[in-house]
């Protein structure tokens, strides 16, 4: 029987203090009570409650678990945002929180999102629970609901790279997914932020060799198109290499983890569980990240919420992003390089491919917003952020998802974490106020499409 234990006044007040200042700027009216920690053992996942304005919303019947895959999510935004529109809402922190080396197995992630379900579901009053999941949340609360709908026998195929314990059998289903700008899957992530430039891993990943690079394939190569002042301008020939590339890298690195873990299995490898695999130069190398070209907009008209509050429908959606990423993040350890383990490698950052862009296995990794979406039936909302470059991303799952009662809507000017893009002006110029009510006008759509459902 699991415990749990609400440590309420002192450390309610303690959650209020810390709330960002950006979502106290921008919630307004209600007062809302102070956020209860929860803590839910054995695991000791940790969760802050909020509940909205009891004045205002004195018998709330519909309850968020909001969790992404290692993030703090216990002051998120998104916490006083919702409890203002009256839902009461459990912002939650994974067992591998802030450490993505504990990840292994990744899919023990939904035994968390099964806790906090549980947990609202317990709440006098609840009537329905909505899962909330915000770029790495995506394939976290998309593989739970798939589990949930589907059993086991969904994450156990023989061609995962990692297959989910039996422990996930009977998963309590959620009732609706709210997608923000949820990527495609951290493995398609991962594929597509390799340099894969990169030519001696083996010698990497066995004697810490220095890496050797491919001028032909460094994306960071003037030759190649790159622009240390501005956008970059691929060819599309060097940009068809690369893609290719890029999977030959990242199937490489699957085939090493692979063949030692197998050694770790058979009791023949140096170590009896797990090891490290730190991977260099495997970030910051997102090509849409320095030619904005790529992927740069929705291929189809959609839902455009702009600042103003209204919709257009009627066009395609531009991003307005501005261009980001550096030699000098991809050479670094911090940014460039992935500190992991061989076991959480596989189940968080490897995904079969032949083509980065348009060739990827989406079903070869559990850890894939695209292929559970297509084994999921209840509603869903998916939202995408102007001012990132995960536009396209969500649309591509949007369409492949199986819900017959399904959204999509682009937020004007939004960075990744819903703000204002004050960064996303045309060269020269300061930032005008433009983009200003990005945060409201997210957290009014999504109140009222859950309300309009439930």
């Amino acid at each position: 029987m699991m415990r749990i234990i609400v440590l309420s006044t002192l450390l309610g007040l303690l959650a209020s203090a810390v709330q960002s200042e950006e979502s106290d700027k921008q919630t307004a009216g209600p007062r809302l009570p102070p956020a209860e920690y929860v803590q839910i053992e054995p695991l000791a996942v940790m969760g802050a409650l909020y509940r909205p304005d009891p004045a205002v919303h004195p018998k709330p019947r519909i309850a968020i678990v909001n969790m992404h895959r290692t993030e703090n999510r216990l002051a998120h935004i998104s916490m006083k945002e919702m409890a203002s529109r009256g839902f009461v809402i459990l912002g939650m922190n994974p067992r591998c929180q802030n450490n993505e080396a504990k990840c292994a197995p990744w899919e023990n992630n939904a035994l968390d999102v099964r806790q906090g379900v549980e947990y609202v579901r317990g709440i006098p009053g609840i009537e329905k629970v909505i899962l909330m999941g915000g770029s790495g949340g995506g394939p976290t609360m998309s593989f739970y609901q798939a589990v949930a709908e589907n059993g086991v026998d969904f994450c156990q195929q023989k061609h995962k790279l990692t297959k989910c314990p039996d422990s996930l059998a009977k998963l309590p289903r959620a009732d609706g997914i709210v997608f923000r700008d949820a990527h495609l899957g951290n493995g398609a992530n991962a594929l597509r932020s390799l340099n894969p430039a990169i030519t001696n891993d083996a010698q990497i990943l066995e004697i810490n060799a220095e890496p050797e690079v491919d001028p032909d394939l460094d994306p960071f190569n003037p030759a190649n198109g790159f622009n240390p002042n501005g956008a970059s301008t691929y060819s599309d020939a060097f940009k068809e290499r690369y893609f290719r590339a890029q999977s030959e890298r990242m199937n490489q690195l699957i085939d090493i983890a692979l063949e030692r873990v197998q050694q770790i299995d058979a009791g023949i490898y140096r170590y009896t569980d797990d090891d490290a695999f730190v991977i260099p130069l495997s970030d910051n190398a997102r090509l849409m990240r320095l030619d904005p070209s790529i992927d740069h907009a929705t291929v189809k008209p959609r839902k455009f919420l702009q600042n103003d509050g209204t919709i257009d429908d009627c066009c395609i959606v531009k991003s307005v992003r501005p261009v980001s990423s550096s030699p000098e993040e991809n050479a670094s350890f911090w940014e460039g390089a992935r500190m992991l383990t061989l076991r959480s490698f596989l189940s968080t950052r490897a995904i079969r491919s032949t083509q980065s862009m348009t060739g990827i296995d989406y079903c070869s990794s559990n850890n894939s917003t695209v292929c559970n979406v297509q084994h999921i039936s209840v509603p869903i909302l998916v939202t995408a952020m102007g001012g990132h470059y995960f536009l396209r991303n969500t649309e591509i799952y949007y369409d492949l998802a199986k819900s017959k009662d399904k959204d999509f809507v682009v937020i004007e000017g939004a960075v990744h974490g819903i703000t204002p893009c004050t960064r996303c002006m045309p060269k020269g110029t300061e930032y005008d106020g433009r983009y200003d009510n990005s945060v409201k006008n997210y957290f009014d759509y999504v109140a009222d499409w859950i309300n309009a459902r439930f």
